[in-house]
């Protein structure tokens, strides 16, 4: 009789392989970043909207920014893009949180209800105010 017992895996354990799968792919894209060098590469594309309308949109700015936070260069990516910058501590933060929840086998944290509008407000006032041209709104547009 060749018959194996299997246990059954714990419940947690896919919830735990996809936390540490995130967290290496997130390590992964770090390095990349940093690997890079401080300036975009010349494989990184500019932006389209930029390029058809002159005007600066939400994301213009993120993968310069990006790379100088790679760099530990925060003034840099601050330059580039602000509102990143900004939202990157609390989106890490509930990252984090949810992984350290998935890796105790419970369901990823959620966002309230009411984030989604206050993103997409927050977001449409951004572009709005980033591409005006007047002091202080032109801090707003990438620059440095």
């Amino acid at each position: 009789m060749s018959e194996t017992n299997q246990l059954p895996a714990p419940r947690g354990c896919d919830a735990r392989r996809r936390a540490l799968g995130v967290a290496g792919i997130v390590v992964a894209v770090v390095v990349f970043a940093w690997c890079a060098g401080p300036l975009p590469p010349l494989w990184a594309p500019p932006c389209p909207w930029h390029a058809l309308t002159g005007l600066h949109c939400p994301g213009c700015g993120s993968t310069r920014a990006l790379l100088a936070l790679a760099h530990g260069d925060v003034v840099r990516a601050f330059a580039q893009n602000p509102l990143l910058v900004l939202s990157l501590p609390p989106l890490l933060g509930w990252a984090a949180f949810s992984l350290w929840r998935a890796w105790r086998g419970q369901p990823p944290a959620e966002f309230p209800r009411y984030s989604a509008t206050i993103t997409l407000v927050v977001v449409v006032l951004y572009f709005v105010l980033r591409n005006l041209p007047w002091w202080p709104c032109t801090l707003l547009a990438p620059h440095g």
